[in-house]
Order: C-alpha cells, then sequence, then structure tokens
C-alpha cells in the first residue's frame, strides 16, 4: 500500500457480529459467478451447501479485515488464511479499493497453496512463486 492509502486503512482482527455476514454473501457470491464451475450447478442449491464449507474455513483460520482507520466497521476487504499462514481460502477487496496494495497487504508472506480459485485468481497465481493451487487443502 502507497504511505497516503496506509493513513487510511488499518488491518484488524475478525468480529464475528460485526463481518461475518459480508464475508459470507462475498465470498459465495464471488465463488458462484467467479468461477464457471460452480455456476453451472442451481444457484440455490450451491448457497446452501457452499455456505457450511465457508462457515466451517472461518471458524478454523484467520481472518483479516481491511477497513478505515477512522471507522473500523467499514469493510474494504478480508482474507481467510489458514492459523499457520501458508494456505489462502479467500481474498476479497471492494472493487474501489483495488489496484492500490489492499488485497496485498492481506495476504500471507509465506504464501504456499490457494483453496479457491475465480478467473481473476488463475491470472494472479502464476504471480507467486512456489504456491500451488489445492483445493483440497482445507
Amino acid at each position: 500500500m502507497n504511505s497516503e492509502l496506509q493513513k487510511l486503512v488499518a488491518v484488524r482482527e475478525y468480529n464475528p457480529e460485526v463481518d461475518k455476514a459480508f464475508i459470507m454473501a462475498t465470498f459465495l457470491r464471488g465463488l458462484y459467478y467467479g468461477d464457471s464451475w460452480f455456476s453451472l450447478m442451481p444457484k440455490n442449491n450451491f448457497m446452501n451447501a457452499y455456505k457450511q464449507v465457508v462457515s466451517a474455513l472461518i471458524d478454523r483460520s484467520g481472518v483479516y479485515i481491511a477497513c478505515l482507520k477512522d471507522d473500523p466497521n467499514v469493510i474494504l476487504g478480508y482474507s481467510i488464511v489458514s492459523k499457520d499462514g501458508s494456505t489462502l481460502h479467500w481474498v476479497f477487496v471492494k472493487s474501489i479499493w483495488r489496484k492500490n496494495g489492499v488485497g496485498k497487504a492481506l495476504l500471507p508472506k509465506n504464501l504456499k497453496c490457494v483453496t479457491h480459485l475465480t478467473a481473476l485468481g488463475k491470472q494472479l497465481l502464476p504471480k507467486f512463486e512456489n504456491c500451488i493451487f489445492d483445493p483440497f487443502n482445507l
């Protein structure tokens, strides 16, 4: 993140009461519409079944929230990362905040694996040296 953005943005811990609904909605929509494979199934089937997967990932992972420093309840983006920091389950940044380092600030430093990919993720994965896609590393 550039220095101007660092003055506005903070990364905070996850607060389920404030953050969970937003994370569930954006993760599920992003995965359903972001990958043609998931969108082949009926939307209700996917949403009802996969919300259990997302909920379990949230419960057993680290969740980091990018927010406004002046108002921590304004979510700019988030990441869901394994406790050891080697596996990225999902990263999301609101479109207006993309391409200026918010997403990169949410990524683990020792990233070795990603478990979910969208079309954009497929384009970005080669930029991470020694990082693999493994949907079974949940």
